[in-house]
């Protein structure tokens, strides 16, 4: 059997500054057709899992292209157009093929499309007919009716911090084999409760996330049920289908689809206070660390995300820290590259001074006029060790670890989410021994900082990945929706994190 596959992956944060043009692409990860063997063969990712699966099945792997980007602002109709047309023309390059199997992630937004996965699904399905087309997603993805229409299984990763990629890979390919087998004829339910979730409270380990994922596990022993997608939602692509859904693909049974698809979105509605969210003022925090008697105490930036499209150059927490006079920290990361590259000037062992991040907009603090000591500088370049990613190469670009009033600080020419232990032990940092680590984070960097943290505290700071939603004057998200709208849903018992 012959299977084609391609992935364009980008979670969009329509508010963000930063362009998503092609070089956006090009700075995280791009390729074409064998390059996907050659970096992703042997990791722990979904294009690993597919390429696993299809090596357990004897099954010929057809790449056309892997593309990337950070989450930032808008993809550029440009980007978009020239991406799709790489895959089209791929799969025609191939010839005939039995099967397409694609990664996507789900919140995708480009200057024309403002569902731009649907778009791929649609364009695929056009060139390959009727033969089997499975999809793997983020656990954020914005499902549209599109999407559902065009693909005939949605996979969504089941976990946040997302360890599962691979897994969700594999089974990707083991459903396309039950169905060029005529073993499965899929039938999908696809349904939304008006729920919009912070990224914080998606966290699949601890309620109430773990909670509908522990029911979806349940439903899929159920005979005749195939897979179950469980999707929080990205709220920033503010399109009208973001927020939670569920995908419920039974085998030839519309009837028990729906009506266990119905299941998960009672259970969900009927938990929504639970999805509420109530982060720590920084000045609280700040003096829990200076009174604790162990470390590392770990500090999440959860406004600053840039797995959530933000710039990662806010200085709000680290001026904070200045300020109390804390020594002993290591803050993960500040994208500044005019800050690094005048520390390369400088050169190892010196000091430099330097206007410090703040630089794409005022909503993330403004540029921090320091002197700093030089400790050590780097390609930025590490392989993951951790759950997340393993065995892929991740990518700062040009990095300084700067001293600046006793803590490490670790200033990138890219922008990148502190996932990975080796992040900090690359630059011989070892984490474990540090009073407290800042995180410019929301949920990933659970996966590897909750077994070293004594402690782990969410920052209340500002930013384009704040929790505080209603605050950022969506425009396309459909109404009445929790906790934006909870007043029109008739829950007036309740006051939002919104209201003082």
């Amino acid at each position: 059997m012959r299977i084609v596959t391609g992935t364009i992956s980008h979670e969009t944060n329509v508010l963000s500054t930063i362009k998503t043009d092609l070089e956006e692409f090009r700075k995280r990860r791009l390729l074409y057709r064998d390059e996907l063997f050659e970096y992703f063969d042997g990791t722990s990712t979904p294009a690993g899992g597919i390429i696993e699966g299809c090596n357990q099945h004897n099954y010929e792997l057809i790449p056309t292209v892997f593309a990337s980007a950070t989450p930032s602002g808008t993809i550029t109709k440009e980007a978009f157009d020239q991406l799709l047309g790489d895959i089209l023309e791929g799969i025609k390059d191939a010839g005939e093929v039995d099967a397409a199997v694609l990664h996507l992630h789900g919140a995708g937004v480009s200057e024309e499309y403002p569902d731009i996965e649907g778009k791929v699904l649609k364009e695929v399905r056009s060139l390959i007919g009727d033969k089997p087309l499975v999809a793997t997603f983020d656990l954020h993805a914005n499902y549209t009716q599109e999407m559902v229409d065009n693909a005939d299984i949605l996979i969504g990763y089941d976990t946040y911090p997302h360890i599962d990629g691979y897994d969700r890979g594999v089974e990707a390919v083991n459903l396309t084999k039950k169905m060029l087998e005529g073993r499965l004829l899929p039938t999908k339910a696809f349904i939304q409760p008006p729920m919009l979730p912070a990224l914080q409270v998606q966290f699949t380990g601890r309620q109430p996330m773990s909670r509908l994922l522990e029911e979806a596990h349940e439903i899929e022993t159920y005979p005749e049920v195939e897979t179950i997608t469980v999707a929080a939602g990205f709220p920033w692509s503010d399109i009208p289908e973001a927020g939670m859904s569920f995908i419920v693909t039974t085998n030839n049974d519309q009837e028990k689809a729906n009506r266990l698809a119905q299941r998960l979105y009672d259970l969900a509605w009927s938990m929504r206070r639970e999805f509420l969210v109530g982060p720590t003022p920084v000045s609280e925090a700040l003096r829990r660390v200076a009174t604790a008697t162990e470390g590392p105490v770990v500090l999440a930036d959860i406004g600053d995300n840039p797995g959530g499209g933000t710039p990662e150059d806010g200085t709000l927490v680290l001026k904070a820290i200045l300020d109390e006079g804390l020594e002993g920290g290591v803050l993960a990361v500040i994208w500044d590259p005019v800050a690094v590259e005048a520390a390369s000037k400088e050169g190892i062992g010196n000091k430099v001074k330097l206007s410090l991040g703040g630089h794409t907009d005022d909503l993330h603090g403004e540029p921090l006029k320091v002197e700093a000591n030089i400790r050590l500088l780097s390609d930025g370049k590490y392989i993951n060790k951790g759950p997340m990613g393993t065995g892929a190469e991740s990518d700062m670009g040009k990095t300084a670890v700067l001293d600046i009033g006793g803590n490490d600080i670790i200033v990138t020419s890219k922008r990148q989410q502190p996932t990975d232990l080796q992040l900090y032990r690359s630059l011989g940092i070892e984490p474990r021994d540090k009073k407290f680590i800042v995180v410019k984070s929301s949920v990933h960097y659970r996966a590897a900082h909750e077994p070293i943290a004594k402690e782990i505290i969410e920052l209340d700071t500002p930013g384009l990945t704040s929790p505080r939603l209603a605050g950022f004057g969506f425009k396309n998200i459909r109404r009445p929706i929790f906790p934006l709208d909870f007043e029109m849903l008739g829950i007036t018992e309740l006051k939002s994190m919104d209201e003082p």
